[in-house]
């Protein structure tokens, strides 16, 4: 009796050295056991019994019965050569000439049959498989493999680059300009003429200038421009400066580190209009462009393409020349993006040439062809519409993209002799 009583006085600490202390009146019938001893291992003997498929009863047998988990997912390693030796495979005859190949496998204790090759040679040795498709037509009617250059090759170590995605990217970027077209005389009809176009974005070009803004900042404004009045065509001739400063001010937070404050487009415009007007456009641009403003630009394209072809930065900066002359005039902003730039490099290296010809086979190469998926029959006509604007842009009243590339820092490639040459000028005719 003592000695229950100093049991039950014990501090929880000292109760597992203890265990035996406390005495247990046992009735016939009943086996003592450990406090939680049999709980604990009943529960793990009957968890095994439930994946094994057995029961155990009272007098020591087991009783088969049906398994928990009816399906094996996998086959261990291990025990591939029992499960071989549990059900034969069928072998498959195949003639001399190809290997034989052992397809059979046991996937939930159900043999496969084997099937042969159809269309691919299938070789397994080594346990590697390898499957032989040949080209299809078409892959091989845009370039040779052999002559493709892989550009990314040396930016394979550079993970800034992502070189891996790179294709996948541009690939992207093709599917998004037709998801995204700017149709061909889309003013048609309007208050907006081409001309109001033409001087609206000329000044937009030089007000880009005075607050030094990044080069996709004005490609993204003259997209949004030309996707805006092709969508809402109530726009007067007097709101069409707020539509330009309301764009690039859209287009600024969109690309723009910093980009300027709302009241510096008010003092731009000359307090034309107020934030809450400018406020009130970029609600409703944005509402009609779905909050879409993924489309690429054709200064994305044209530094892919001057990769491909090793363009000098001479080429690379008469291509832009030429592209900020396609953004004024309406003639050609009908083109995508991908395409109006290749025609501005081909035009490019063809004015100033290049180190080995100046054959247009040479110029537009296989690995042009290859990247941007236009062939030199597709790239021409566009290049006759440039070459046209670059004869006409001197005597033209908009000069803002001409000053612009006159300057140092831009090569001074719009005041070159080649943009007077008379290969130029055949082109254009």
């Amino acid at each position: 009796m003592a000695s229950r009583t100093r049991a039950l006085n014990q501090v929880p600490s000292n109760q597992e050295n203890t265990k035996n202390v406390k005495s247990v009146t046992t009735v016939p019938g009943q086996i003592r056991r450990a406090a939680l001893g049999e709980i604990g291992n009943k529960v793990v003997i009957q968890r095994i019994n439930e994946l094994t498929g057995k029961c155990n009863l009272k007098d020591g047998k087991t009783l088969l019965k049906k398994p928990l988990v009816t399906r094996q997912i996998s086959v261990k390693v291990e025990k591939t050569e029992k499960a071989e030796k549990s059900v034969p495979p069928k072998q498959v005859q195949v003639p001399a000439v190809k290997p034989t190949v052992k397809t059979g496998a046991h996937i939930n204790n159900v043999h496969q049959p084997a099937t042969g090759p159809t269309k691919a040679e299938i070789d397994t040795n080594d346990n590697k498989t390898e499957v032989i498709v040949s080209p299809s037509k078409k892959d091989t009617d845009i370039s040779d493999p052999v002559l493709v250059e892989d550009i990314d090759e040396e930016d394979k170590n550079n993970p800034i680059l992502v070189s891996i995605y790179s294709n996948d990217i541009y690939k992207h970027y093709r599917m998004l300009e037709e998801q995204f077209p700017i149709k061909k005389n889309f003013l048609q009809g309007q208050e907006v003429t081409p001309r109001m176009r033409c001087v609206l974005i000329d000044w937009l070009i030089e007000v880009h200038e005075q607050f030094h803004l990044m080069q996709e900042t004005l490609y993204l404004t003259v997209a949004i421009i030309d996707r805006f009045l092709q969508v809402f065509k109530m726009i007067t001739r007097k709101r069409l400066q707020l539509v330009g400063i309301t764009a690039m001010f859209i287009a600024s937070k969109y690309e723009e580190m910093y980009s300027p404050d709302i009241s510096d487009f008010v003092y731009i415009a000359d307090n034309t209009y107020t934030k809450g007007e400018i406020l009130q456009m970029e609600l409703i641009i944005i509402k009609s462009l779905d909050f879409s403003f993924g489309r690429p630009l054709p200064l994305h394209f044209l530094r892919r393409y001057s990769k491909a072809g090793k363009a000098l930065p001479v080429h690379h900066t008469l291509a832009k020349y030429f592209l900020e002359q396609c953004l004024v005039h309406y003639e050609v902003c009908h083109y995508p993006p991908s395409l109006i730039a290749a025609a501005a490099l081909y035009l490019s290296i063809l004015m100033l040439g290049n180190d080995s010809s100046q054959e247009n086979e040479v110029i537009w190469t296989k690995t042009l062809v290859h990247y941007s998926t236009y062939k030199l029959n597709d790239v021409l006509p566009v290049v006759s519409e440039i070459a046209t604007l670059i004869i006409n842009s001197e005597k033209s009243k908009f000069q803002a993209v001409r000053r612009k590339y006159s300057q140092p820092k831009h090569l001074a490639v719009s005041v070159r002799p080649e943009l007077k040459s008379p290969t130029l000028i055949k082109l254009s005719t």
